[in-house]
């Protein structure tokens, strides 16, 4: 019997130790939840760089934790984010042993201000903050560290989002550069790592809603989201218009993507994008909106310690049209820019088709036949503007125009009426050919002045077919070198498709329709390039409300153009280039200036060695005219230009 009372004693003191630890435990918990959140929030402050701070904290029954009045604050700026209350259910085992085990979250009323004017910011220093020791400089690198920035980013992304959350009131205020934003979820529920929302935006004063939903999964790092509009505005990317004047809207989206560090050196984002009728403006691009029934990309985007690239499984679609792109930029050992494209055999008609509206819009409707294949390579030290390599071509097959849509480009061929424009502002109207009075038929245009045109503008010009390579190449360098459209590299055949056709918008679609029209001309030979020649000599600017060499030979010279000498011949080819710049010709003592002397000798030499004149005519050429014209008492002469006063063309 004895016996049998020490094994109860034993078994009830077995049983009364764990009791004994959980009551403990019970009676303690509130010490020991606030000991390990100043842990986590340690650990937090360590990764985020900020000060971390909470009222109260304490459980509710045995396994939910309130936590009240959360506050993060950025070093020395103005708090980030609040949060009312957070509510958490763990498993009260886990906080015996030192851990926090959560299972449901429920967040309340968290308030997110973002706020940044010009270099002061409360939340910039979290893109860098972390990643500091092996972003910004390793001893075989300058600049940023493009694999540990992309790391930190998509860490911070997916490792504090759990699995089963709800997320009560939250709003969001940025204030950049007095530029507001505002955004609000009354209820965002993840539930299982699924989740959906309404999105409310105001922007300025003008309101939106949005429907937001998807998946995420932070174990693999990948995530999934779709963005569509509620009613009949789209959905408006908020900030970018007034950062960059780049409006970006569309009816849906859906995005997938995946993040993986495949090794040291080397991360990886892949996925693809979805777009409906997606609307996109800016001036560089296009004074219309730019409209993309449905748009899609495909992307491969990996990033390394001194390089970044899209390669060449990058497969970006419009409209039907799609193609595969390669790009990179190098840091180390120098720096380099890559882009190519490649795709050799395509169908035209849907190409042709693909143009987004408000893209292209003298080629609206138009319908071709055939196949077309396309080429670009652009490899460059933007350091060294002249290590540029440039290729790009254009080739058909079987191609051919069944009919033309909102312009019939072959009217070149026939009388027309000429809008002229200055500073995108038409300016004055007149018809090219017979019923215009100072209209002259191409061999009524002297060979002299003919050929000082074209050899300052585009020597050659009935050898090539719209294009040349090297003058393209080498407006590219000059643009890089100036940091502005400097020079356009055009050709006489690019020159006339932008001065009949297009518009004087300086953008890069206007650029782009310009030699696109010059090949469908060249390539399906729409006209001759007799005929191309004399409609640019007619209608070429060449001094104040002056167009076309006979009014040009009239206004200077007071003379019919059939009249012109080789030396005012040149002289006139050298204004075609800059129309004002007439004025600063001379010098002081009424000669040409230096500049054009040598002008004169450059021409000159190009003509001789052409044949376009001869020995004897070079031999007997002095660079020297004498107006006898209205310009003559427009001309100051003068030792000194004053800045500014000298425009060029517009070549862009």
């Amino acid at each position: 019997m004895f016996q049998n009372r020490k094994l109860r004693r034993i078994a009830l003191a077995a049983a009364l130790i764990p009791a004994s630890v959980l009551l403990a435990g019970f009676i303690f918990r509130n010490v020991l939840l606030n000991r390990l959140l100043s842990d986590r929030i340690e650990k937090l402050e360590a990764v985020t760089g900020m000060d971390i701070s909470y009222l109260k904290a304490g459980f509710s029954g045995i396994s939910t934790i309130n936590i009240y009045q959360l506050y993060l604050l950025p070093p020395e700026a103005d708090t980030l984010m609040t949060i009312q209350r957070i509510k958490l259910n763990i498993r009260p085992l886990s906080l015996l042993r030192f851990r926090l085990k959560f299972g449901f979250a429920e967040i309340n009323e968290p308030k997110l201000t973002l706020r940044r004017e010009g270099g002061e910011s409360n939340y910039l220093f979290l893109l860098n903050h972390g990643s500091d020791s092996d972003s910004s400089t390793t001893p075989d690198t300058q600049g940023r560290n493009y694999k540990a920035f992309a790391d930190h980013i998509f860490s911070l992304i997916f490792s504090y989002i759990p699995e089963n959350i709800r997320i009560r009131g939250l709003q969001a205020n940025a204030l950049i550069d007095r530029h507001h934003l505002f955004f609000r979820m009354d209820d965002l529920l993840i539930d299982d790592r699924t989740f959906s929302t309404r999105v409310y935006v105001v922007e300025d004063s003008i309101s939106n809603q949005w429907n937001l939903g998807g998946l995420i999964q932070p174990s693999t790092f990948s995530a999934g989201f779709s963005l569509t509009t509620t009613g009949p505005a789209p959905v408006k990317i908020p900030y970018l218009q007034h950062r960059w004047g780049l409006l970006l809207a569309f009816d849906s989206l859906k995005l997938e993507l995946k993040y993986k560090k495949e090794s040291d050196s080397c991360s990886r984002l892949t996925g693809n994008m979805r777009t409906t009728n997606q609307r996109i403006n800016h001036a560089r691009i296009s004074p219309y909106d730019v409209v993309l029934s449905s748009g899609s990309a495909e992307f491969s985007i990996a990033t390394g310690n001194a390089w970044a690239e899209i390669d060449s499984a990058t497969r970006i679609s419009f409209n039907g049209q799609d193609f595969r792109l390669f790009a990179r930029y190098d840091q180390i050992p120098e720096k380099r820019i890559q882009l190519r494209i490649n795709e050799p055999d395509f169908d035209a008609a849907v190409f042709f088709n693909a143009l987004p509206d408000g893209l292209f819009t003298n080629l609206a409707d138009i319908r071709v036949q055939g196949r077309l294949g396309f080429s670009l390579h652009f490899d460059l030290n933007p350091d060294l503007p002249d290590s540029l390599t440039f290729n790009a071509a254009l080739k058909q097959k079987g191609f051919s125009i069944q009919s033309f849509g909102a312009t019939d480009f072959r009217r070149i061929n026939g009388d027309f009426p000429y809008t002229a424009y200055e500073k995108g502002v038409p300016v004055r109207t007149f018809m090219v050919g017979p019923e215009n009075p100072d209209f002259r038929r191409l061999d009524q245009i002297p060979d002299y002045l003919k050929y000082a045109i074209m050899t300052s503008e585009d020597g050659a010009f009935f050898l090539h077919n719209g294009f040349i390579p090297d003058a393209i190449r080498e407006s590219i360098i000059t643009n890089i070198r100036e940091k502005r459209f400097a020079r356009g590299g055009s050709t006489i055949s690019m020159q006339l498709v932008k001065n009949v056709f297009l518009n004087r918008n300086k953008t890069i679609t206007r650029k782009l329709e310009e030699m696109l029209i010059t090949w469908l001309i060249e390539s399906q030979r729409l006209t001759d390039k007799e005929r191309m020649l004399e409609v640019y000599l007619n209608i070429i600017e060449t001094g104040p409300m002056v167009y076309g060499v006979n009014e040009a030979a009239r206004f200077y010279f007071a003379k019919d153009v059939s009249k012109l000498t080789l030396a005012e011949s040149i002289f006139l080819a050298s204004i075609v280039p800059r129309p004002k710049a007439f004025r600063y010709s001379f010098d002081s003592k009424g000669n040409l200036r230096e500049h054009l002397k040598a002008y004169y000798e450059l021409v000159s030499s190009k003509m001789l060695r052409k044949e376009w004149i001869s020995q004897e005519d070079y031999d007997h050429l002095a660079p020297a005219v004498e107006l006898k014209g209205p310009a003559r008492e427009l001309v100051v002469m003068t030792d000194t230009i004053p800045a500014g006063e000298i425009e060029e063309r517009e070549e862009f």
